[in-house]
């Protein structure tokens, strides 16, 4: 448990500070989105591109693996979809964005430094290929419903989106690196290391940032409703599909999948609320509220995969 506590209370003890200096008016909202662009521009596209880089004697995909996750995230999307309509009697657009919520972990900020300082580097060939399935997969199912009826350029403008996005733009170049065994320049590889080095501390202190925001009494039973379908049943989805039905995917993947799964609401959900003009107070409040939770429920869930 030793060991699990000296990567978890480190981890988000960075997150909190960045939330204490927004407290204290260190940083204003300018200046937290100056420091989010900066982690999503400069800093984690070259932390993973390397990752994945270094990793190429142990990269295998795994279709089983990946075929296996998105069935979690469908059922998952669907249910919460339709959970949504009928529960609190939502329109299409307001539910994409709430099972958005209960389905979409926060893979940018603290997926991806999480997995790598707990499994090692080998752990970004997994969650990378995780980013970039689940991330198609959760923006079109989410595009589809909330999108105008007489807007059929939908399909077009989110992969062109996904294309835009820096993260998944390096790990395309990893693997295309990998692919064609092509050798980073000495110049090239020490600069992108540097860089790579300030990502995990200012990813998470950017998140910190973001996650000051007042609850909403009215928000109550939706935002207690997506905390406990992302931070418990959907990890507790992903050990029950490889665990009952098993599988040759490497241990290590497995271990990944339901970390990941097991991470909060991702602030990504926030920018498509916000883009979508729905669910925009309670996407906030969510994001804050499984960060906290996860908190607790993360080094839980770390504990029994690195006992195992």
């Amino acid at each position: 448990m030793q060991n699990v506590l000296s990567i978890t209370i480190p981890f988000f003890a960075i997150i909190f500070l960045g939330s204490f200096f927004k407290y204290k008016n260190i940083f204003n909202d300018e200046g937290s989105k100056i420091l989010t662009n900066f982690a999503l521009f400069v800093t984690l596209p070259p932390f993973l591109f390397l990752n994945i880089v270094n990793s190429a004697d142990n990269i295998s995909f795994q279709f089983d693996f990946i075929i296996r996750y998105e069935i979690v995230t469908l059922i998952i999307l669907i249910f919460t979809f339709f959970l949504s309509k009928y529960l609190f009697g939502n329109i299409n657009k307001q539910s994409s964005i709430f099972s958005l919520n209960c389905a979409y972990p926060n893979y940018g900020y603290m997926g991806i430094p999480l997995c790598i300082l707990a499994f090692g580097e080998n752990s970004s060939i997994p969650i990378s290929i995780i980013l970039l399935a689940d991330t198609l997969v959760l923006l079109l199912f989410t595009s589809f419903f909330a999108v105008h009826k007489n807007d059929n350029n939908f399909i077009k403008d989110t992969l062109l989106n996904l294309f835009k996005n820096p993260i998944l733009l390096s790990v395309f170049l990893g693997f295309l690196f990998v692919i064609f065994e092509i050798k980073l320049n000495n110049l090239v590889n020490n600069f992108l290391s540097i860089l790579s080095l300030a990502a995990p501390p200012t990813a998470l202190f950017a998140l910190g940032l973001s996650l000051l925001t007042k609850i909403n009494i009215n928000f109550v039973l939706p935002v207690s409703i997506i905390a406990l379908i992302k931070l418990l049943i959907h990890p507790l989805l992903i050990f029950s599909i490889f665990y009952f039905f098993p599988t040759n995917v490497p241990i290590l993947w497995i271990k990944v999948a339901i970390l990941c799964s097991s991470l909060g609401v991702a602030a990504n959900v926030f920018a498509m609320a916000s883009y979508y003009n729905v669910f925009i107070k309670e996407t906030s409040n969510a994001v804050m509220v499984t960060t906290v939770l996860s908190t607790f429920s993360i080094p839980i869930v770390l504990f029994l995969l690195l006992s195992y």
